[in-house]
């Protein structure tokens, strides 16, 4: 719970950045609304990182396309990197490795 507590805390300050930066066409609320929540955020990139399913099978667990599957994973480990220790990410690439 911890993580996912910390992952959402970045989550939130990364999507604060982002607005504070973009030039907006559409109100703020406004458009489509968020296509996951943090939980599954983490909870996908987890899978990714100890399954190594293909993105396709990725999203059809997740209700996602393949691409957007893709680019959720590598946002949530680039925030899983800022809030776990080093050895905990280069563990689960080795891991990877193994199976490979």
């Amino acid at each position: 719970m911890v993580l996912l507590a910390l992952a959402e805390k970045r989550h939130l300050e990364k999507q604060a950045e982002i607005e504070k930066r973009k030039i907006r066409l559409i109100v703020s609320g406004g458009g489509g609304k968020a296509e996951m929540t943090p939980k599954e955020g983490v909870c996908l990139c987890l899978v990714d990182l100890k399954q190594k399913p293909t993105f396709e099978i990725l999203g059809l667990l997740f209700d996602l396309s393949r691409t957007k599957a893709n680019n959720r994973f590598n946002y949530w480990l680039e925030i899983l990197r800022e809030i776990l220790p080093v050895s905990q990410i280069e563990e689960a690439k080795k891991g990877e490795q193994k199976y490979q």
